[in-house]
């Protein structure tokens, strides 16, 4: 008997991407289990780099394999489906992979599973499609040869694969920048075409690590750069990004209590509840309870932060921030009921954050998953969802509290729609305060948020 193989980086991601288009679970939740079992930080590295790459650009790859293909890409078998797109991603979006060693892994690796004709397959597909990779492009966009890549420059093929621009706009921006075409549409008509092909370019970057500092950010800069790491400041005040290197030292901080792993733009909604120390603060729809802690933060050592879900797995990831809860403030989990009234006093609270489900779409370079699986209803549906939320929400602040109301999405149905008709139907009970909407960019995801004043 043979000593059992050791999975390689490229072995694990091609299974974490198998079981996710056949579970449909999440890269980040698979890539926690198997990350651990590479000892060397750079297999790590490339284990995440292709695991969120492939499907972040799933639809470019499928775009470019399709026409070197004798069967549509979505009949094909899911470990072939696979190993194309792992390979041809790399050929695309790794300089540092040769194109041979990406191929002879995916044809390896279907052969082990799949036999010699499947193999024989992979291999035909992915020598035809490496044959169309010209090089960087230079001088002029080609919109029908080149793909993007996350820097701003592309690769560019030999032959056209991609539609007219002039004739199909929709198409075009689609597959060169991994979106559902129905997504694409609905973007270029709400927010026209700069504004959309903006999104799209934030959609396929690989985004930074992002730290709240939870005391001095100076200070933890310095921390942060004598450990080796490329750090710079992000633009709020409190937020740091590290690029690179650096992600081990950004980790040891968390630990130590000095900074907490948090988007930009999320770092900016818990002060717009404005705590105060000693204060009672709601967190409605709390997990995975970065905005909670930065609200026990703001509390400076005493107070109340009532953190609560729907759904038990998350309530438990929820009661494990209180080990990083400082001072005398008073931390308490609650699970609630998806509908009816919540446990909880009228007016008991000096704040309320209602940080709803929503669409994720100013998030999709990091819920890299969404974009595949999101259905133009989804939106009404959660729109239903999030009015809803208001309406429970709204009985428990007290008399001249703060209710604040966000989203990470980018659609207007989910953000100023519902914000303005939540406080159309109770002008008599709110002022309006604030209303923040950002953008998705390089620093920091898109987002929105809503402060509402009960008076």
């Amino acid at each position: 008997m043979g000593v059992p193989r050791t999975p390689t980086a490229r072995d694990l991601a091609a299974a974490i991407l198998l079981e996710e288009e056949r579970k449909r679970t999440r890269i980040r939740d698979l890539l926690a289990s198997r990350r651990a079992g590479l000892p060397d930080s750079r297999d790590r590295g490339l284990l995440t780099e292709v695991a969120y790459g492939v499907v972040r650009r799933k639809g470019t790859l499928d775009a470019v394999l399709a026409p070197r293909s004798r069967r549509p890409i979505a009949r094909l078998s899911g470990p072939v489906r696979t190993a194309l797109r792992l390979a041809l991603y790399q050929v695309l979006f790794l300089d540092r992979v040769p194109a041979h060693a990406a191929v002879d892994h995916a044809v390896s690796w279907v052969r082990r599973g799949g036999g010699a004709k499947a193999a024989g397959y992979v291999n035909a597909v992915l020598r035809a499609s490496v044959a169309q990779v010209q090089g960087p492009a230079l001088g002029k966009e080609d919109p029908r040869r080149d793909v993007p890549r996350e820097d701003g420059s592309a690769i560019r093929l030999r032959d056209v694969t991609f539609a007219d621009p002039a004739s199909d706009l929709t198409k075009n921006l689609a597959a060169r920048y991994s979106c559902p075409r129905w997504l694409v549409a609905r973007w270029l008509e709400l927010f026209g075409e700069e504004r959309t092909r903006a999104a799209l370019r934030v959609g396929i970057m690989r985004p930074p690590l992002s730290l709240r500092a939870r005391g001095s950010r100076d200070d933890l800069y310095h921390a942060l750069k004598e450990a080796g790491a490329s750090v710079r400041a992000g633009h709020v005040d409190t937020a740091l990004l590290v690029e690179g290197t650096g992600e081990s030292a950004a980790l040891a901080a968390v630990q130590r209590g000095e900074a907490w792993v948090q988007d930009g733009t999320a770092q900016r909604v818990a002060p717009l509840l404005r705590p105060e120390r000693g204060q009672r603060v709601l967190d409605l729809c709390a997990a995975p309870g970065g905005k909670t802690l930065h609200l026990a933060d703001l509390l400076e050592g005493q107070g109340e932060v009532v953190a609560c879900d729907v759904e038990s797995e998350k309530v438990e990831g929820l009661r494990e921030l209180a080990a990083h809860v400082r001072g005398d403030v008073r931390f308490e989990v609650r699970q609630i009921e998806r509908e009816g009234e919540l446990p909880f006093e009228p007016a008991s609270f000096d704040a309320v954050l209602v940080d709803a489900p929503c669409t994720n779409t100013g998030v999709l370079r990091r819920r890299v998953e969404v974009r595949w699986r999101l259905k133009p209803e989804d939106i009404g549906a959660l729109a239903e969802i999030q009015r809803d939320l208001l309406e429970r929400a709204l009985p428990l602040v007290k008399p001249g509290g703060r209710l604040v109301y966000t989203t990470c999405s980018l659609e207007p149905d989910e953000n100023e729609a519902v914000a303005a008709a939540f406080f159309a139907a109770h002008e008599d009970a709110l002022e309006r305060e604030h209303t923040l909407e950002a953008p998705a960019g390089r620093d920091a995801d898109g987002g929105f948020a809503a402060v509402f004043l009960r008076t």
